[in-house]
Formats: C-alpha cells, sequence, structure tokens
C-alpha cells in the first residue's frame, strides 16, 4: 500500500469517528487463504474474507453493518427496532443479538413462509434472543406490515427505527460500514494491487460500500456481487437505486464519487429457482468448500454466491495468475433449516461418484 493510500484510509476514518456508532462486531475478522481450493480448480488464488465470524449470534456482514445503522438510530433516541423478512432471515437474527445487547426491544414480523414451521435455524435463534415476534402472511407486503406496525408504536409513544428493505437511510449506513471493511482487508493484504476480484452475496449495501472503498483507493478491482433473488422479489433493489445508494453513502462520508450503472456488476444468473430455494449450484459450491477448506456456507446466500466465483473460474472467465477475495456474509444457521435438500444433495452426489468410481 502507498502512501497516499494509507493518507486516504487515515482521513476517511476521521469522517467515520464523526458518525454515531455501537460496537457489536470483532474486528478484524480473518482472512483465510485457501491453498485446497487454489489447488483444485487450478488457480486464482483464493482468499476467504470471514465476515460470518463477526460474532454476535453466529455472526454475519449485518452486525459490522449494525454498528453504524443502530449508532445512528441510538444517536436518534429509538427505543425499539423494527425488521421483517423471510422466516430464516439472517437479517432479522442478527438485529435481535444487536438489539438484546443493546437493550432495545426489537420487533420482527417474519414470513409464515415453507420454512417457518418447525421452529429452527435463524427463526429459532429469534425467539431465543427475546424478540418481539409478529408473524405475518407468506404473500404480505413486508415494505407495508413494518410501516403499519411503526404507525402503531408511534402512535403508543414509541420511538421504532426501521431496518432493512425500504429503510433508506440504515440502507446507506449498511454501505458505509463496507467502505470500511474494504479497507481492513486491504490492510490484511501483502499487496492490494493484487486484489483482482472481490465476489460476495449482495442485494446493494454490502457491494456498494465495497465499490467506494476500491474507489477511494485508485484500486481496479472487480467487485461483483450475486443476488440470491430476483428482480420480481419485493427487497430487490433496481440498478437505479443501488447506484443512488452508493451516492447517499458517500454524502454521509464526505467524499465524492463518480460510481454510476456500468461500475455496478450485480448478477442474477445463481438465483436457481428463486429466493428461499437452495439450488444445485450452490448445494455443490457448499460441499466443495467444506471438503477442501472446513469452511461452511449457507443455500440461500453464500453458497451460491461462492457458486458464481466457481463456475467463473471453471469457465476461464478469471485470469488463473490473479487473486480473488470472497467475502463470506454468513447464514450459517440456515444450514439447519435446510436440512433435507442439504443432505440428499450430498448423498445424491456422492452416490454419482461412486458409481463413476465402478465404471
Amino acid at each position: 500500500m502507498n502512501e497516499e493510500q494509507r493518507a486516504t484510509i487515515a482521513a476517511v476514518r476521521e469522517r467515520l469517528r464523526s458518525q454515531p456508532r455501537v460496537r457489536l462486531a470483532a474486528l478484524p475478522t480473518p482472512l483465510d487463504d485457501c491453498t485446497r481450493l487454489t489447488a483444485e480448480l487450478g488457480g486464482p488464488r483464493i482468499l476467504i474474507k470471514r465476515d460470518d465470524l463477526t460474532g454476535l449470534a453466529f455472526g454475519g456482514n449485518k452486525v459490522r453493518q449494525h454498528e453504524y445503522v443502530l449508532g445512528r438510530a441510538v444517536a436518534e433516541g429509538a427505543d425499539c427496532l423494527v425488521q421483517g423478512s423471510a422466516a430464516q432471515s439472517n437479517h432479522s437474527r442478527q438485529l435481535a443479538a444487536a438489539g438484546a445487547k443493546l437493550g432495545l426491544e426489537t420487533f420482527l414480523l417474519p414470513k409464515l413462509d415453507a420454512h417457518s414451521d418447525p421452529v429452527q435455524g435463524n427463526y429459532l435463534v429469534d425467539h431465543l434472543l427475546g424478540a418481539t415476534i409478529i408473524p405475518i402472511g407468506a404473500g404480505e407486503s413486508t415494505i407495508a406490515a413494518k410501516a403499519a406496525l411503526v404507525d402503531r408504536l408511534r402512535a403508543e409513544g414509541r420511538h421504532p427505527y426501521v431496518t432493512g428493505m425500504g429503510a433508506d437511510e440504515a440502507l446507506a449506513l449498511a454501505a458505509v460500514a463496507y467502505v470500511e471493511a474494504l479497507f481492513e482487508l486491504v490492510e490484511q493484504m501483502t499487496d492490494p494491487l493484487q486484489l483482482d476480484a472481490i465476489y460476495t452475496a449482495s442485494q446493494g449495501s454490502t457491494q456498494a460500500g465495497l465499490l467506494i472503498g476500491c474507489e477511494l483507493l485508485g484500486l481496479s478491482t472487480r467487485v461483483v456481487g450475486v443476488s440470491p433473488l430476483g428482480p420480481d422479489h419485493e427487497a430487490h433493489i433496481p440498478l437505479d437505486e443501488v447506484v443512488a445508494l452508493v451516492h447517499r453513502a458517500a454524502e454521509i462520508l464526505g467524499v465524492t464519487t463518480q460510481i454510476g450503472r456500468d461500475d455496478i456488476e450485480l448478477r442474477f444468473d445463481f438465483v436457481g429457482d428463486g429466493y428461499g430455494i437452495p439450488s444445485n449450484d450452490g448445494l455443490d459450491a457448499i460441499a466443495l468448500l467444506g471438503r477442501l477448506e472446513g469452511t461452511l456456507l449457507d443455500p440461500i446466500y453464500t453458497g451460491k454466491a461462492f457458486a458464481g466465483l466457481v463456475a467463473d473460474i471453471r469457465a476461464g472467465r478469471i485470469d488463473h495468475g490473479k487473486t480473488v477475495v470472497f467475502l463470506h456474509t454468513g447464514g450459517l444457521p440456515a444450514l439447519f433449516a435446510y436440512a433435507q435438500p442439504v443432505i440428499g444433495h450430498v448423498r445424491d452426489t456422492r452416490a454419482v461418484s461412486c458409481t463413476n468410481d465402478h465404471d
């Protein structure tokens, strides 16, 4: 890292110190060198940034983001938090943990979807963390349900702070957290100029922050976001809104950005049959990384994102002499809620492998 980059990091961190923040995450998270995986795929060098190890109820990228999001909530006098999503939402689980740590009542509106019964995985953890859980129908609008709850809470004299889909301020603050995460990553690299690409599961904020960080340091790093959901999902953020999110986060930091639509590589080709439905490619990726590196992924977010990275390597879209970082955003409790499709796929794959071995 050169002196100009060090100076930029120092200057931005000084601005970050002016932002309200609560301390929740175990930072810095490790950067693992995946030598066996790299050898198996014949290069490029693959590193994993372990943001699944941020601590706080199984960790994940939202723990890092909640330091800034809930810092603002506390500064604004919030006395409770509101979030809603799928029953197995990683965001909801991490928010409930943060709320418990900060002494803020957390209201969750999980959907009564296919993975709400029996209660297990993330949904089980939500209950253990003391969240006030108000389920909604699988077909209901989460954004509308959150808005209705906020109105009721305000009428009761409460001061709720809304996170997740539809909460623009919270999404921008979440992006700010990943500018700092990019700086942390670069400082862990032997040579940040060799950071050729970053792949991660993303719906907007995480990728936006990484892009700003790379721009500020003058890095030509590709930041590839692999979306877990398609454009028809309520939580989908259109590309123009991702650009707006980038600019809102830059404004919070007091920096300028030239990032536009053409700079955002957001992929939808690994969604599979839809959000919350494991894909064969994703399950293959989970088994591959577990077998070679002892690192686990989840079937809804990181498994699909890692499948995108593996596919690009095998197709020759990434030069074998490059260095790629996979940002692991967590989500591991969902493995248990999806135990049947996961173990079924593993058994089927092993059966085929054994059959081929005997041919």
